[in-house]
């Protein structure tokens, strides 16, 4: 009996870090396995939740997401009469404190986060800043990212979204140096 359930809490704990299978989610493009680290990390079998504390980093492919603490919660499977529920597949992420996703062509910063697999979107709330590359930076208190399309809404509730764009000309161009000044040559 004991055995069994230590098998299937490495199964489930499995289950969670590898995301095998064709319906895996993911929080980049591609379906690379997630892999998350963290000073503690603690599988609730019963209520299909991995809870993540201390420096919690989970990528996946070149995508990222660092926090202070993350919850991941999976869809439970029926277990058979005396067996434990086993985590079949992520549903959900939740990231609380200090959020940094970053992904190749976005950065994202805010207070928490809540990753949905089944609509492959990640938002992200509090004091939000995003940065594409050069093209510059958005603020505001929520950014809905749909990361297979790549689309970004930036709202700031009762507040304005600020966006702070430097031309491309002014990106693509290196400042000349002035010339030096010639002194008068004595007669």
């Amino acid at each position: 009996m004991i055995r069994s359930r230590i098998r299937l809490l490495i199964s489930g704990v499995l289950g969670v870090l590898l995301l095998a299978g064709p319906a895996a989610a993911q929080i980049g493009r591609g379906n690379a396995p997630v892999e998350i680290t963290s000073k503690q990390g603690e599988y609730l079998q019963n209520q299909g939740r991995g809870v993540y504390t201390g420096d919690v980093v989970a990528t996946q492919g070149e995508s990222r997401i660092s926090t202070d603490k993350l919850t991941v919660i999976c869809s439970k499977s029926t277990p058979a009469a005396g067996e434990e529920p086993v985590c079949e597949a992520m549903e959900e992420l939740i990231a609380e404190g200090s959020v940094y996703y970053t992904a190749p062509d976005v950065k994202i910063r805010g207070d928490r986060a809540q990753y949905d697999y089944p609509s492959d979107t990640i938002t992200i709330t509090g004091d939000v800043i995003l940065s594409r590359g050069n093209e510059g930076v958005v603020r505001g208190t929520q950014v809905v990212y749909k990361v297979g399309e790549g689309r970004t809404v930036i709202t700031a509730g009762t507040k304005r979204v600020t966006s702070i764009f430097t031309p491309a000309s002014k990106r693509n161009s290196t400042p000349t140096p002035a010339a030096p000044a010639t002194a008068p040559r004595p007669n």
